[in-house]
């Protein structure tokens, strides 16, 4: 049960990819917070699988009108009313693509390798690959990642492997694309997904419908922070999430935020 706080430590703008495991690291660390989400908590039933209509349903669409980004003809509708982010408890993971791919240990220095590209704004990144690769294998595992680098000749560095099998081939993979591909000499190895390849912290495993990427999933087996770290945070008693609330200032002093309305 959510249990409403009359002073926190935080507030969290947006239960998003980011703003969930904000929520889930503050919560479990002691800290008293509230997650804004302007959305609600998505729901499959009200979600069909349509692909005209699949990113404009009342389960994931923001229903308050200063989100409209274009008018909407009811004659129309499949050509109006666009939105590039779920609005809903777990944002774009909700019907995200769901790759989970890793920085490449060179991209944290591309200034130092490329120093002399003519008004380049490239620059080096004050931590390396080293320094994040720790927070990569928690979020892998605290979220859920199915893969297999054995394959990659170009994956960066890993201390553990992926916490779930990677994904089958299909028949069209096995018989034709992967063999073509490795008599062409390219290295083809399985996309790291954010999909249960097997049950997992609870979880059904992935049915392998062809409507996913765009989607909610049917079985609760796509992994955003809807169902892995709110959930977590939620149950430590930290936190509160709010949804249908929508934050319009942040309230400052100085430099220091310290509300929001």
């Amino acid at each position: 049960m959510e249990i409403k706080h009359d002073k926190v430590d935080a507030v969290i703008v947006g239960a998003g990819a980011g703003g969930g495991i904000v929520a889930k690291q503050l919560a479990v660390a002691g800290f008293k917070c509230v997650l804004l989400e302007r959305g609600q908590w998505p729901d499959y039933d009200d979600s069909p699988n349509d692909e005209l209509i699949n990113q404009r349903t009342h389960a994931i669409r923001p229903l308050h009108f200063m989100d409209r980004r274009k008018f909407v003809d009811p004659e129309k509708p499949w050509i109006t009313d666009s939105f590039l982010n779920a609005a809903c408890v777990g944002s774009g993971t909700v019907t995200y693509g769901a790759m989970a791919w890793r920085f490449m240990p060179q991209d944290f220095k591309l200034h130092t390798l490329y120093p002399d590209i003519k008004d380049s704004a490239l620059a080096d990144w004050p931590i390396t690959y080293d320094d994040l690769e720790p927070f990569y294998e928690q979020a892998e595992y605290e979220i859920g990642v199915s893969g297999d680098q054995s394959q990659n000749p170009f994956a960066p560095p890993r201390k553990k492997d992926f916490p779930m099998p990677a994904f089958e081939y299909n028949k069209e993979d096995r018989e034709v694309l992967i063999p073509a591909i490795k008599r062409m000499g390219f290295h083809p190895y399985p996309i790291p997904m954010l999909r249960n390849s097997v049950r997992y912290n609870g979880r059904a495993a992935c049915l392998r419908n062809h409507t996913c990427c765009g989607y909610i999933c049917p079985c609760d087996a796509k992994n955003g922070t809807q169902n892995t770290v709110i959930p977590v945070a939620i149950k430590s008693g930290n936190c509160e999430v709010r949804t249908g609330s929508i934050a319009y200032e942040i309230v400052m002093e100085g430099r220091r935020a310290v509300g929001v309305r």
